[in-house]
C-alpha cells in the first residue's frame, strides 16, 4: 500500500506540473530493431540494416496533442567506404531533444527538421583521436565526429490519444544528410521502420548494456581477470540508479567473455591496450575489458574509455581497483578534485572507477571542460578526475543524469524509477 500511495502521489504531482508548466505528461517510446535503411559512401549507395530507439515528450491542450521529439538513436554494424569498411555506424540526437514536431491530427501526420551526430571507426583509424582526448592527463579518447541534418516523417494513427499504460502503431520514415564533414565517407541515409510504441505517464529506465571481457581460459579458471568487476559494476549501477527521477539509467550486464592469452593481463603501453580492444566488439553493448594491472595510466585512474559517448565506446580497467600496491605507485601525483586529495591509500579504494568511466562512455565530460560534442559532468560529482590511489566521489548530480547519451541506450522495463540524485542542479 505505501507503495501504491507513493506512485499515485508521485502521479498526482506530475500531472499538476504538467498541467501548470506545459511539461510533458505522457512519453511514447519505442525500441527500433531490422529498422531498413540506405547508406551513400563514396562508394556508391548501400542497403544496410540498424537498430536503435526513438521516444517523444506528449503535452494535451485543448487544441489537440503538442508532440516532441525526445530522443533518438541509430547503430548499424557498417558499410563499405573508399577506405575501407566503416565499421560501426552510430547515430545520436544532438541538441534537439525537446523540438516540436509539426502534428495534423486528421492525418496522423508528424514531421520534423534536427541534428545528429554521426560516428563510424573509420574515422578513429584515419584519423586517430581528437587532441583533446590524447593529453595524458585524460582517461578518455574523444572520437572525431560529425554532424548530420535530418528530416523525420511519422504517421501515427488518425485522432491519436494518450493514454498511460497502451500502445500505438507508428510508422517511422526519414533521410539523413552530412553537414559538417570531417572524413567525409558518408554523404546520406535514410530509413524507415514501424511498430508498436508504449505509452507511459513517467519517463521510463534508459538502459545501457555492459559487455565484461575478461583474460582467462573461462570462468572456472582462477587466475582469470575481473576478480573486481562485480563490486565495481555493482557500484555503478547503484550511483546510476540514483537518476531515476530525472532520466533513469541502468545496465545491463551480459555474461563475461574470455580472451585466452595471459599477455593481455599486464599492460605496459596503450598500443597494448589497443590490441587488446580489437579482440571484442559487441555491436549493441560497452565492452569493459578488465585486465590485472594497466602500467601505463597510473595517473588516470587505473582504467580508461575510448570512443567516448559513441557505440563505439569501450573502457578498460584492471583489477587493481580494489587491490591497491603498498607503496601506492602513484603516490606523488594527485589531483586537487579529491577532496582533499588523501594520502596514498592501500586497499581497495577506487570503487567508484567504472561509475566514472561509465559516465564519460554517456558522453559526459570532467567538469570545467567543454570540448565540441560531449556534455560538461557536474563539479563535485562523480565525474570530477581521480588518481589511482583517490577515488572519484561517490556523488551523482541531476545535471550528470539529463545529459547522459549514447547511441546505445535503449527503453528498458516500463516501470517507474524512484532514485534521486544527491544534487539537484
Amino acid at each position: 500500500m505505501k507503495r501504491f500511495a507513493w506512485v499515485f502521489v508521485v502521479g498526482l504531482l506530475v500531472g499538476l506540473a504538467a498541467a501548470a508548466q506545459k511539461v510533458p505528461e505522457y512519453h511514447l517510446v519505442g525500441n527500433l530493431e531490422d529498422v531498413l535503411g540506405t547508406v551513400v559512401t563514396d562508394q556508391g549507395y548501400q542497403e544496410a540494416s540498424f537498430f536503435g530507439s526513438i521516444g517523444f515528450d506528449v503535452v494535451k491542450e485543448e487544441k489537440g496533442l503538442l508532440i516532441y521529439l525526445s530522443d533518438f538513436n541509430l547503430v548499424s554494424k557498417g558499410v563499405s567506404a573508399m577506405k575501407g569498411k566503416t565499421g560501426l555506424i552510430s547515430l545520436r540526437l544532438a541538441d534537439d531533444q525537446g523540438k516540436s514536431m509539426s502534428y495534423d491530427p486528421w492525418s496522423g501526420r508528424g514531421s520534423i527538421e534536427f541534428s545528429m551526430v554521426l560516428h563510424y571507426e573509420l574515422i578513429d583509424w584515419v584519423l586517430g583521436f581528437t587532441e583533446g582526448g590524447t593529453k595524458g592527463e585524460m582517461d578518455m579518447r574523444i572520437p572525431y565526429a560529425e554532424m548530420m541534418i535530418g528530416k523525420l516523417s511519422v504517421w501515427f494513427p488518425e485522432g491519436l490519444t494518450a493514454a498511460d499504460g497502451g500502445s500505438t502503431g507508428v510508422e517511422l520514415e526519414g533521410t539523413l544528410e552530412l553537414s559538417s564533414p570531417v572524413l567525409g565517407a558518408i554523404s546520406t541515409i535514410s530509413y524507415r521502420s514501424s511498430g508498436r510504441f508504449d505509452w507511459v505517464a513517467f519517463r521510463p529506465a534508459h538502459c545501457l548494456r555492459i559487455q565484461p571481457v575478461f583474460i582467462g581460459t573461462g570462468p572456472t579458471d582462477s587466475t582469470a581477470t575481473g576478480s573486481a568487476f562485480p563490486e565495481l559494476m555493482g557500484r555503478a549501477i547503484e550511483l546510476w540508479n540514483r537518476c531515476g527521477s530525472v532520466q533513469c539509467v541502468e545496465f545491463v550486464v551480459n555474461e563475461p567473455r574470455y580472451i585466452n592469452n595471459s599477455a593481455y593481463k599486464v599492460l605496459e603501453t596503450e598500443a597494448e591496450a589497443d590490441t587488446l580492444r580489437a579482440e571484442a566488439s559487441v555491436a549493441n553493448a560497452v565492452e569493459v575489458f578488465v585486465v590485472d594491472r594497466m602500467d601505463f595510466v597510473c595517473s588516470w585512474g587505473g582504467g580508461m574509455c575510448f570512443d567516448v559517448g559513441s557505440a563505439s565506446a569501450q573502457i578498460v580497467s584492471c583489477d587493481q581497483q580494489l587491490s591497491v600496491p603498498n607503496p601506492c605507485p602513484c603516490s606523488d601525483w594527485c589531483p586537487a578534485t579529491c577532496f582533499p586529495c588523501p594520502p596514498c591509500q592501500v586497499g581497495a579504494v577506487n570503487y567508484y572507477h567504472l561509475a566514472h568511466e561509465l559516465g564519460h562512455a554517456l558522453n559526459l565530460d570532467h567538469p570545467s571542460f567543454h570540448r565540441w560534442g560531449l556534455a560538461e559532468g557536474a563539479a563535485g560529482s562523480n565525474l570530477e578526475p581521480s588518481g589511482f590511489c583517490c577515488d572519484n566521489p561517490n556523488v551523482q548530480t541531476a545535471r550528470n543524469c539529463r545529459n547522459a547519451a549514447s547511441p546505445l541506450l535503449f527503453w528498458g522495463d516500463l516501470v517507474p524509477c524512484f532514485g534521486i540524485p544527491d544534487i539537484m542542479d
